[in-house]
């Protein structure tokens, strides 16, 4: 059996968690049972993974899973982290975007944690606006410059491709195209047991978002979500977004300016292509809405207003979708990193803190 096959069977079991640069320097991301984070002190730029369970205990048991600086070095590269996305169900083969000291872009390159090396003949471009994510064990879906055409008039990506591993990236199959006047494209991917989902946001020269979620076959759809909606994440099943200005009038009703709204998947991606809307949160007056990252069972949702930031916890509901308040020992602004669909925790940075919330009491650790 391919390891394709395996990773559509193994969905229950998986954890595919967004992130991004915390602050400066640092990225994480939920591995199954471990929790990936990189950062940056003085000279040293290291990605490490610890076991859950002494996660969970406050006490992580660090591993260096890669050393960027001794591969920036070895390259003759001053590298610094600013994503990884390494593949599940094994995470052993990750795709690393590479910012370099003094340059504009970030290089994609594809690593071995296993061989702790690069990989031979693997994914690879030179710095440049490149975004990607995988899509199976050999190909990924990348929006970068692959060529003539491929960015706008802006020079952002206006392509959505499929690359292959070993083929030249202009070779590869574009599936989606933005016009020459938009803003750019941006890929999404989400796999846990809710189900294994890709999107694309084109945002337009008007400054409008199209969404358009799709399966394996790039069976596009566009949902009813308004134009100044963004997609956050996927939370059992469902896309969740935040609304504009707009709000939304739907045939339940209009649901409130920068709301969180979700929709389930299959209606939509089905032949009837529905979108049932669910009003999941409205914030309190004067907050916004910032991120949203989905655990198991809770979605985390980070508010930010003139008193400061929030987190709050949802879980879903009929009709109504239960919030919570999660007090953190460190005050100041806060960033949601990255949540586990597995252990249903997430990775908050405050301050210069890092904690991780949910299942019970909040655990300071040391990074």
């Amino acid at each position: 059996m391919s390891l394709g096959s395996r990773i559509k069977i193994c969905l229950a079991f998986l954890i595919a968690a967004a992130a991004f640069p915390a602050s400066a320097g640092t990225v994480a991301r939920f591995q199954d049972d471990d929790l990936a984070l990189y950062s940056e002190t003085g000279d040293a730029r290291v990605l490490r993974r610890s076991d859950l369970t002494p996660l969970l205990r406050g006490k992580p048991d660090w591993s260096v899973t890669a050393d960027i600086a001794a591969l920036g070095k070895a390259e003759k590269k001053s590298w610094h982290l600013v994503d990884a996305d390494c593949l599940p169900p094994t995470f052993e083969r990750c795709l690393f975007f590479l910012a370099e000291t003094g340059r504009p872009g970030v290089s994609l390159r594809e690593y071995d944690t296993k061989a702790g090396s690069f990989v031979p003949n693997g994914f690879a471009l030179p710095p440049g606006p490149t975004q990607a994510i995988w899509y199976d064990d050999s190909r990924i879906l990348i929006a970068a410059n692959t060529g003539p055409g491929s960015l706008t008039s802006a020079g952002v990506p206006r392509l959505l491709k499929l690359w292959t591993r070993g083929q030249p990236a202009y070779a590869a199959t574009t599936i989606l195209a933005a016009p020459l006047d938009a803003r750019g494209i941006r890929p999404f991917f989400s796999l846990s047991g809710g189900g294994l989902f890709h999107a694309a946001e084109v945002t337009t020269a008007s400054g409008d978002f199209e969404l358009y979620h799709f399966g394996w076959a790039q069976n596009f759809r566009r949902s009813q979500l308004p134009t100044d909606a963004r997609l956050l994440d996927f939370f059992q099943g469902r896309a969740i977004a935040v609304l504009g200005d707009s709000g939304w009038m739907t045939s339940d009703g209009r649901h409130p300016p920068g709301s969180l709204v979700a929709y389930p998947m299959a209606p939509l991606l089905g032949p009837a292509s529905q979108t049932l809307t669910e009003l999941a949160y409205t914030p309190p007056a004067g907050f916004r809405i910032i991120a949203a990252k989905a655990g198991r069972d809770t979605l985390y949702v980070h508010l930010r207003g003139a008193s400061g930031d929030r987190l709050v916890s949802l879980r879903k509901g009929a009709p109504n979708w239960p919030a919570a308040n999660i007090a953190l020992p460190s005050a100041g602004p806060l960033e949601l990193v990255a949540a586990s669909d597995l252990a249903d925790v997430a990775l908050v940075v405050s301050g210069s803190e890092f904690h991780i919330v949910g299942r019970g009491r909040t655990r300071t650790i040391t990074p």
